[in-house]
């Protein structure tokens, strides 16, 4: 049985992942809308590319690591090859927005900063205890 198997449901790490998700893809609405109403239709549409490809490499990484795994290898194998691949989509992303017109680049990174930060931010909101190992020995 897998370490995360021993501290934590699959169903509370799912859970978790999706409300991520949710709250990555709020954080982008909220940066386009923001976007929109400060600075107009272009750094608007430049929100919602940069939050967009945060959204969507991130969404890849968390399908490809919550498949079910037959050994903690294989289970490590997936999410290594998920989070190389958010990579991956992260760089083609931003490389074909550079081929966009009109691009406002501030809007753009300031949305996929965003997204990030809820990648960070809800699970350490949500986490109502501290795992064993940090309460002190």
């Amino acid at each position: 049985m897998s370490a995360l198997r021993e501290t934590q449901p699959v169903g509370a790490v799912r859970q978790l992942a999706f409300r991520i998700l949710r709250a990555q893809v709020a954080t982008t609405l909220g940066m386009t809308l923001a976007a929109l109403l400060l600075n107009g239709a272009s750094a608007a549409a430049s929100a919602l590319a940069g939050g967009s490809i945060g959204v969507v490499a991130n969404l890849f990484m968390t399908f490809q690591s919550l498949r079910r795994a037959v050994s903690a290898a294989q289970a490590l194998g997936r999410m290594l090859f998920g989070q190389f691949v958010k990579v991956v989509m992260t760089v083609a992303g931003f490389v074909a927005l550079a081929q966009a017109r009109d691009v406002v680049w501030s809007a753009a990174i300031a949305a996929y900063i965003a997204t990030l930060l809820a990648f960070w931010v809800v699970p350490a909101l949500g986490s109502r205890r501290l795992p064993p190992r940090s309460r002190g020995s």
